[in-house]
């Protein structure tokens, strides 16, 4: 039997042209931009009923990545993502994506934007507390929020987080970290709550 090599090398090339052109169609565009020395760049999506954001850091310094409500600028969810590395973020309605820059060199940064369907993963605002945390001390405060982010509190300053029931809040200390605050329905929307306050308080604790 007489096999037709040009007739396999044809079929062949053919089919990997369809499956380049597929991968092509199914590829999701990616955006790429600069974040300034010591600035934040806000992308938003109003019309948009929540949305998925993958994002690259493809700079040699952290960036910090955070997802903010539209009215209050109350922090919703947030990390740090480390240089080389990239990570997924869930926007929610009526929230927008924040790129914060802390260093003297501009940062690049790549992304791209995933629809979420209606209904899926939802917050319960029933369930949350939005609240500010207070910096009334001269010298930056270190703070963890496991699963969220670990923000630096810069003297005399105050920082917006909304934040879920049983959520908890560490001062970050050599050794062990010090848990400051428990959040619970007690907290009443738009207080603010000096960290001072809270450090003395857990001190006393031990």
């Amino acid at each position: 039997m007489k096999i037709n090599h040009i007739g396999f090398l044809g079929l062949f090339i053919l089919l990997n042209i369809s499956v380049l052109q597929a991968q092509s169609k199914n590829s999701t565009p990616k955006s790429t931009l600069f974040v300034p020395p010591k600035q934040v760049v806000t992308i938003d999506y109003p019309y948009m009923k929540g949305y998925q954001v993958k994002i690259w850091n493809k700079s040699k310094l952290e960036l910090g990545v955070s997802s903010r409500d539209h009215q209050t600028d109350t922090l919703t969810n947030g990390f740090g993502l480390k240089k080389g590395s990239f990570e997924t973020i869930q926007i929610q309605e009526k929230n927008y994506l924040q790129l914060e820059n802390r260093f003297i060199a501009p940062l690049k940064v790549e992304y791209s934007i995933f629809k979420v369907k209606p209904g899926k993963n939802k917050i319960n605002p029933a369930r949350r507390a939005g609240f500010y945390l207070l910096n009334s001390t001269a010298q930056s405060l270190p703070i963890i929020i496991p699963g969220v982010m670990n923000p630096n509190l810069s003297a005399f300053s105050r920082s917006g987080v909304d934040l879920p029931w049983g959520q908890k809040i560490y001062l970050k200390t050599p050794g062990k970290n010090l848990l400051i605050l428990t959040v619970s329905d007690s907290i009443r929307k738009g207080s603010q709550i000096d960290v001072a306050d809270l450090i003395d308080a857990a001190l006393n604790k031990e």
